[in-house]
């Protein structure tokens, strides 16, 4: 059933599921959980599965003695007609709200009256609008904590208040699952400054993606992150749990070149398994580190693997990940990549675009992702001042460039100009190394996956975004960096920075819309 309340000035739409009802148990009763829940009407455990919560989510809640039950005919009219039931505290719907969070909406709000009411006048209104005071929270004049005695529940007296200008807002006040924030217990993460930069090492205590909050919500699973280039160790401690099965490789033959859908015999290259890490190491494996979408699948496509080919090469394997059909006759377009990420080509120089790559970028752009659009993001070139639109590729239309941040929030040593989008760690930053090993390692090489996994997070909050929306996320949540001498134009872009240093958080909260 589709419910409306109001959350910080803003109309929210958000849905109660059906029949199923939390309640309350009493500590009395929490002994025999089982049988009070039993007696209460049948367990609502599947559809709360079915809605979208974990079963930790569920389990904490229980912990807390709230249960959810698709209650029998004669609690339901208990409940409706206020009687007390034995064995439960309270009572309450069960709402998600448009983040894919559920809270319990009981009679229970927050609100606040016009400050320039006295006390005495802000009870009588509550008192007149069928609120009684259980709280005066006094950290902010006439806040209350509420119960509404006439309205339907919290959620309707909400929409009832709104409109009342005696009123500075009246929210419900959800039950909800507030776990401790997560941090990986990777035994190298304190290392990855780039997810987590406390200061050390002279660095700037803020200056990363703020990942972690945006691992609360999500790690990327669902999303297939496509990584092209020379080679990769697929069968890494830290990657090999995440290869997709499409990963494949291609190779010069007496007949041209051809691809194989494989990561037997894949090339392998230090500088592509050092990429894939950023994107998406394994979480919570007690290995090494861990990647900015580390639940997401990395579709690991090797391709000029002595660092010498032909663009059309490379094209293929553009159009590859936009669309597995175009190599395999039984590929299946919709299984092509979510994000597309590479850090190929040549620094401090100019590179020609032949028209054969342009389709190919044009391809995936268009119709990758059965006609969203396929997000490319590409490593623009290492080198001070170097003018990026040098680079025609990197600075096509259809490709988001990245250039490299230290850990003090400064741009280091890139390209710059008109076309650079976005800026991410890649000055010292922790991965995987080929041969199963880690280490450090610096150039806009890494600071692309860096961006692009962290993109991986916001679509898999929203898999419906097109490329275009995705772009205007993560140019929109971006923070502005740099110091007071760095000046943003009027549309948010400088030519060092672009839109600014990528935000994980930020763009998984807008990309989810969440209030």
């Amino acid at each position: 059933m589709a419910r409306q309340y109001y959350q910080r000035g803003n109309l929210v739409e958000a849905e109660e599921l059906d029949d199923v009802v939390a309640v309350r148990i009493d500590e009395d009763a929490a002994a025999g959980l089982t049988d009070t829940r039993e007696q209460l009407g049948a367990s609502a455990r599947g559809e709360i599965r079915d809605a979208g919560v974990d079963d930790e989510t569920t389990e904490a809640f229980e912990r807390a003695r709230w249960v959810f039950v698709k209650p029998s005919r004669q609690t339901r009219e208990a409940f409706a007609a206020g009687e007390e039931v034995s064995g439960a505290q309270a009572n309450g719907k069960v709402i998600r709200r448009p983040s894919g969070r559920i809270g319990i909406a009981t009679d229970v709000l927050s609100v606040q009256l016009q400050p320039t009411l006295s006390q005495k006048e802000a009870e009588h209104e509550l008192e007149s609008a069928g609120l009684e005071v259980i709280n005066r929270l006094t950290f902010a004049d006439n806040l209350y904590e509420v119960r509404a005695r006439t309205a339907q529940d919290a959620l309707a007296a909400s929409v009832e208040l709104h409109d009342n200008d005696r009123f500075v807002f009246a929210e419900p006040s959800f039950v909800e699952h507030v776990p401790t924030r997560f941090s990986p217990t990777d035994p190298r993460f304190t290392e990855q400054w780039q997810w987590h930069n406390s200061g050390g090492h002279g660095g700037t205590p803020g200056a990363d993606v703020h990942v972690e909050p945006a691992w609360d919500r999500t790690f990327g699973d669902g999303m297939r992150v496509a990584v092209i280039d020379n080679g990769f160790d697929t069968t890494h401690e830290d990657l090999a749990d995440g290869v997709s099965p499409l990963s494949g490789f291609y190779s010069d033959g007496v007949v041209g070149t051809t691809f194989t859908q494989e990561t037997v015999g894949m090339p392998d290259s230090d500088h592509g398994t050092f990429c894939a890490g950023m994107a998406g190491a394994r979480l919570g494996n007690g290995k090494g580190g861990v990647g900015a979408a580390p639940e997401s699948e990395l579709m690991l496509v090797a391709c000029l693997p002595d660092q010498v080919g032909t663009q059309v090469t490379l094209a293929r394997a553009v159009s590859y990940t936009a669309d597995p059909s175009r190599e395999l006759p039984e590929g299946d377009p919709a299984n092509g990549a979510d994000i597309l990420v590479s850090s190929l080509g040549p620094n401090d120089a100019e590179w020609e675009l032949q028209s054969v790559l342009e389709r190919a970028l044009e391809f995936a752009a268009t119709r990758g992702r059965e006609g969203k659009g396929l997000p490319i993001f590409w490593a623009a070139s290492n080198g001070r001042n170097v003018d990026i639109l040098k680079d025609e590729i990197v600075s096509h239309p259809d490709v988001i460039a990245v250039v490299r941040s230290d850990n003090r929030d400064l741009e280091d040593n890139a390209a710059r100009g008109p076309e650079v989008e976005l800026i991410a760690p890649g000055v010292d930053v922790f991965s995987t190394r080929s041969g199963g090993g880690y280490g450090t390692a610096t150039g806009t090489s890494f600071a692309a996956p860096c961006a692009a996994g962290c993109a991986a997070l916001a679509l898999s909050v929203n898999p419906g975004l097109t490329r275009d929306e995705l772009r205007e996320i993560m140019h929109r949540t971006a923070d502005k960096i740099g110091g007071p001498g760095v000046v943003y134009d009027a549309q948010g872009h400088n030519d060092d920075y672009g839109f600014g240093r990528v935000n994980a958080a930020k763009a998984v909260a807008r990309a989810d819309g969440t209030p």
